[in-house]
């Protein structure tokens, strides 16, 4: 059997009962030639209700009833028709898409935070268009452009180290955005995240607690990179205070902040100094979990010779051997919000920002009190 002889099936099958007066689908169907599009009073036709129940049906879902929800479905499913999406956002003068700029998915948090983004935003009847930023501003404007060029109505940046063209962009379009993984330390955007300062900071007094005055810093190259300045100078200044700092050999800058090769690179370059770290402080888990391989290959005792700590709390942190001491960040609860201001600020004219949410201190067995104190 074809599958248009299944689909003819399906629709004598669907047919309702109050059609019995109307010429049958199929006569109508045969009619039409073979590349024919399916229109929406075809669903109608073939759900028996009518044109304007299958536009709330599909446009806004929550405000029909389940049964002609479900019987709106089954007719779309089967005569294979999908909504005119440029004809929708003429209608409505929005096309009910948003679209997101992330860094990269090939780290756990911001993958769980389009998850979480794009579920939330799927729950409001609104589509995420996704796309990966590329290291270069001119880049990042073009695929910023691409997603404008595409109708959306929002857009989703992360981190407040943007190009100024890319804003520009955005206030000529009239196109609203917000920030996030950052609470707004270098502009006045809109933002939702945490404050990335504040967490590095709670990292480093934990480890002057433990009595630790030599430190070592593995870290993200930051030039385009707000979240990774705001830890690097929140370790340095909390140092500071205590009359402390980071030796130039002791402070080593990676290109890839995703390889955990680059944290044992970063471990490699500290420990050639002659005067070695008794902590050293990561700025991202794939770093810190680098260290860690590395330090067991040199027969480094972690936390007795060395304590390492990292930021993110990605799943392998806490199944390292020890355990990393860690930044919890709330990646999927931060898609969630976003989601919600998103939402509010599309379906109601404005939407006040969320406070900003915690990155707690998770303290595990890869920091402890160096070795000299324990003596």
């Amino acid at each position: 059997m074809t599958e248009d002889s299944k689909s003819s099936d399906a629709r004598r099958q669907l047919s309702p009962p109050s059609l019995k007066g109307e010429a049958p689908v199929r006569q109508a169907r045969d009619r039409k030639t073979s590349n024919a599009p399916v229109r929406l009073s075809d669903v109608a036709r073939f759900a028996g209700v009518s044109t304007a129940s299958v536009s709330r049906a599909i446009n806004f879902p929550d405000q029909v009833s389940p049964g002609l929800r479900d019987r709106v479905e089954k007719a779309a499913l089967l005569l294979h028709w999908v909504p005119n999406g440029a004809a929708k956002a003429l209608a409505s003068l929005r096309s009910r898409t948003i679209g997101a700029l992330i860094p990269t998915l090939g780290h756990q948090n911001f993958a769980a935070l389009v998850e979480a983004l794009q579920r939330n935003l799927h729950h409001g009847n609104y589509t995420l268009i996704l796309g990966c930023m590329e290291s270069t501003p001119d880049a990042r404007v073009l695929q910023a452009r691409k997603m404008v060029e595409r109708g959306i109505d929002f857009l989703v940046l992360v981190g407040e180290a943007q190009p100024p063209e890319l804003f520009d962009l955005l206030k000529t379009q009239n196109i609203p955005f917000v920030i996030t993984y950052t609470t707004g330390h270098l502009s006045t955007y809109p933002c939702i995240g945490f404050d990335n300062y504040a967490a590095s900071e709670q990292i480093t007094n934990h480890l002057l607690a433990l009595g630790h005055r030599s430190f070592g810093l593995i870290a993200a190259t930051s030039s385009d990179n707000d979240r990774i300045q705001q830890r690097i100078a929140a370790i340095k200044d909390a140092l500071a205070r205590h009359g402390l700092g980071i030796r130039t050999e002791h402070f080593a800058e990676v290109e890839s902040s995703r390889r955990i090769a680059a944290g044992r690179a970063g471990l490699e370059q500290i420990w050639s100094s002659p005067e070695r770290p008794t902590a050293v402080i990561c700025t991202n888990d794939y770093l810190a979990t680098g260290a860690m391989i590395e330090a067991r290959a040199r027969q480094i005792l972690i936390p007795q010779d060395l304590s390492v700590a990292g930021f993110d709390d990605v799943d392998l942190s806490e199944n390292l051997e020890p355990p990393l001491t860690t930044i919890r960040v709330p990646a999927g609860d931060l898609g969630t919000a976003i989601a919600d201001y998103v939402i509010r600020y599309l379906d109601q004219g404005d939407a006040t920002l969320p406070a900003a949410l915690s990155a707690k201190l998770m303290v595990r067995g890869s920091t402890g009190v160096p070795r000299a104190l324990n003596r």
